[in-house]
């Protein structure tokens, strides 16, 4: 709601009126206003609940915690962190309430757990699943077609041919599930590289979105895919500082998805890894110059 005159009476009432619910739903088993006392109320339920300030907004998340890990980084400079896998969110964080689905992070960092989004990843799994189901493709060139069409594809072909062409799984929902949780494994050791230098980056005091870039950068360079680096060129990125700006521009700059079948893994790390490195060497904000790794005729 705009926070204009006006509409401040009602936000204070919905504010209100929330609070009484809210008390009434928890049965005085936590203060709303304690964060530690709420976490620990919906982390018995099996839900993550989350909120931080961040650019005059305050954010609330409240996800189901699909499972829990440690992650150890290779040595000798790996990093050990605790993550969360979270599916469905029920309560969005502001960027997401208010851009929708192209605000969705990958990973994110909590107090004391790195964040994995799944759902940032399900939803284009499952509308890739749906389009394949109507299709029934018969032949691998069957799953060409727009350019995330194609990255899922390239991820993710034994998947698609054991469920569309050998028919291993006649029973729509379980071959759903299957394709779904299978994908989402595929893209699981990205994540957690980007979980790894989000943690490592904890303590560096970066604008968010600078070290989400970098976190995008690090987790493509180590473990690279084809749709995550599809979606990260071709989504809107939500900016504000100038070197997350000029990180973006360059990545998609020097990912050409115009032939796409014509990038390979090794392609994808070693531009994430030089743009990477660019921005390491100009912690003064100035513009860097490199050379592009490679053109697409």
């Amino acid at each position: 709601m705009n926070l204009f005159p006006q509409n401040m009476g009602e936000l204070k009432y919905y504010r209100e009126k929330y609070r009484e619910r809210l008390n009434i739903l928890s049965n005085g088993m936590f203060h709303e206003d304690r964060k530690n006392e709420v976490q620990a109320y919906f982390m018995n339920k099996g839900f993550l609940y989350d909120l931080w300030q961040e650019n005059e907004n305050r954010s609330y998340l409240l996800a189901k915690i699909v499972e829990r890990g440690v992650h150890q980084g290779e040595p000798p400079d790996g990093v050990r962190f605790d993550y969360l896998i979270l599916g469905g969110k029920k309560v969005v964080p502001f960027p997401e309430y208010l851009e929708g689905l192209a605000a969705q992070p990958f990973v994110s960092a909590g107090e004391k757990a790195i964040y994995l989004h799944k759902d940032s990843l399900e939803s284009l799994l499952r509308w890739y699943f749906e389009s394949l189901w109507i299709t029934q493709p018969t032949e691998s060139s069957h799953f060409h077609g727009d350019s995330y069409s194609y990255s899922l594809y390239r991820d993710l072909k034994g998947i698609c041919e054991d469920i569309f062409i050998k028919h291993q799984y006649m029973d729509k929902r379980r071959a759903q599930q299957t394709f779904v949780e299978e994908g989402f494994k595929i893209f699981l050791p990205t994540l957690l590289s980007m979980g790894e230098r989000i943690e490592a980056d904890r303590n560096k005091n970066f604008p968010s979105d600078y070290q989400y870039l970098r976190a995008c950068l690090s987790g493509l360079s180590q473990n690279p895919n084809y749709t995550m680096s599809c979606i990260l060129k071709t989504e809107k990125v939500y900016t504000f500082s100038l070197m997350a700006e000029k990180g973006w521009k360059a990545f998609s700059q020097d990912l050409d998805l115009t032939y796409p079948d014509q990038i390979t893994l090794g392609q994808i790390s070693e531009v994430s890894q030089e743009i990477f490195e660019s921005l390491e060497n100009s912690p003064d904000q100035k513009p860097f110059q490199r050379e592009k790794y490679f053109s697409i005729p």
